[in-house]
């Protein structure tokens, strides 16, 4: 979103606070930053401000902006990590509770999430004539989605997936009302307990969500019917609610809004394969310096090269000729100063304004595979699904006779999947909820395992009488 018609949200009262549970230490700021709610919320203009502020919070390199999501890849094994020490400290499983960049990432998503809760309660009060009951209705959904996006994300770098004890392991503290003044300290809950919140508020968000907007921008950065159906089929997918997931991923699949690539240059381009992508430009870039190519592309004067393939992903990719998806790379060279391969998809390394692409519609193929899989063993509609992924590759289609065995078969769809979203978050938890070990050459990397999530920040567990003695196992 344009900062020209932004009002940022994070300066609101209460919203200021530089950890959830630790206000107090903040309450005492410039004027400009304790503009009360008040004066925030009085009309509709000054209402979507809010909500894109909120939308902007969202943007920073802890949130979408890369960080998380190249864990994603390199507590798996998709990517090798030549960061930081602090990052590769995540990425050998020796992360301390007082890292600042995982206490960083807890802190800004919270902030943007207070954010949301701001919104979703002030503006249904606000006195404003003009202001269409439709449009609230939609701001207030729309702040359920992106709240509910960034809940989902914290909720699967610091609790274990459901798979271990069915969603009855500890999960993160959620909070949903707006900060009042008045500082609360909240559990942690369940995994199940934070999975029906999102739940819910993804399905009291879909009947006001409005189904696109004109602008290509908006109707790929701002969240939509299309956008709810595809998160609630990803959360039902990590569920193995497998009837739900595949449902969820049709209704996108089947939207007029939608559609699935050709060819591969849909990255960054605001396209019909894009679900719900975080809107980065030239003048607003995710952070000063820093976005998803500084981290997924070679050493050079203005990024990294933290995050080369793997062996194994390279492997993977190579056991067929003359995959397009590979041909989306090239050597460079890593932060340790050795050639390795690095991928395409974000080629921008000047001011790092790659959109962040959340959600694809081949995301939604993948889903709707594997779950018609669990339910139907080697059926003709997961075939046909991947097919499609197969011809857009240039690789030979599958034919249903190929897999004797529903095991095999989802084993296929899910080899398919690493190499499609590579690089874009999700193979760390796909590895996790399907009970696969995060490195091949350390089975004890399994879901369940100490130290294959991230530990509470220390700065939390110090200040909330909620979180003493709750940290997570290993550390």
């Amino acid at each position: 979103m344009n900062r020209k018609n932004k009002i940022w949200i994070w300066l609101l009262a209460g919203v200021t606070c530089t950890s959830l549970f630790s206000c107090s230490k903040d309450l005492q700021q410039d004027p400009e930053q304790a503009i009360p709610s008040d004066l925030v919320f009085t009309s509709g203009p000054t209402s979507l401000s809010a909500l894109y502020g909120v939308y902007s919070r969202s943007q920073r390199p802890e949130v979408t902006g890369g960080q998380p999501q190249i864990i994603g890849d390199f507590m798996a094994d998709n990517a090798e990590c030549y960061g930081t020490a602090l990052f590769s400290e995540i990425s050998t499983f020796t992360a301390s509770p007082s890292s600042s960049i995982i206490s960083e990432m807890w802190r800004i998503h919270f902030d943007a999430i207070m954010g949301a809760n701001m919104v979703i309660e002030k503006v249904p009060g606000v006195q404003d004539p003009a202001f269409s009951a439709k449009d609230r209705k939609m701001y207030v959904a729309e702040a359920k989605f992106v709240r509910t996006i960034l809940y989902f994300q914290l909720l699967n770098l610091f609790a274990q997936p459901y798979q271990v004890q069915q969603g009855g392991t500890p999960g993160i503290p959620v909070v949903t009302a707006a900060f009042d003044g008045n500082i609360t300290y909240p559990s942690r809950g369940t995994v199940n307990e934070a999975h029906a919140q999102f739940e819910k508020d993804l399905l009291e968000a879909l009947p006001d969500l409005s189904p696109t907007f004109s602008d290509p921008v908006m109707a790929r950065g701002r969240a939509t019917k299309g956008a709810a159906f595809a998160l609630l089929s990803r959360l039902y997918l990590y569920r193995e609610q497998w009837d739900k997931a595949a449902q969820y991923a049709d209704s996108v699949l089947k939207s007029p809004y939608y559609n699935l690539a050709t060819d591969y240059a849909f990255y960054d381009a605001n396209t019909m394969e894009d679900v719900f992508s975080v809107q980065n430009t030239d003048t607003d870039p995710p952070g000063s310096g820093f976005g998803w190519a500084y981290y997924y592309r070679p050493f050079a004067t203005n990024n990294g090269g933290f995050c080369p393939f793997t062996t194994s992903l390279e492997t993977a990719f190579t056991q067929e000729a003359n995959d397009k998806r590979f041909l989306m790379s090239d050597e460079g060279t890593a932060g340790n100063g050795q050639k390795k391969r690095f991928t395409l998809k974000f080629p921008n390394v000047g001011t790092y304004k790659d959109n962040a692409p959340l959600i694809r519609v081949t995301e939604m193929y993948l889903n709707r595979a594997e779950a018609l899989a669990e339910l139907n063993g080697v059926n003709q509609e997961s075939v046909k699904l991947m097919n499609a992924l197969r011809r857009r590759a240039g690789l030979a289609e599958w034919d249903i006779n190929t897999f004797g065995e529903k095991e095999a078969f989802i084993n296929a769809i899910l080899n398919e999947r690493r190499k499609e979203l590579c690089f874009e978050g999700h193979r760390r938890m796909d590895l996790l909820r399907r009970g696969f070990s995060l490195r091949e050459n350390d089975p004890a990397k399994k879901a369940g395992a100490d130290r294959v999530i991230l530990p509470l920040p220390q700065r939390e567990l110090d200040v909330s009488p909620a979180l003493k003695g709750h940290q997570n196992p290993g550390y």
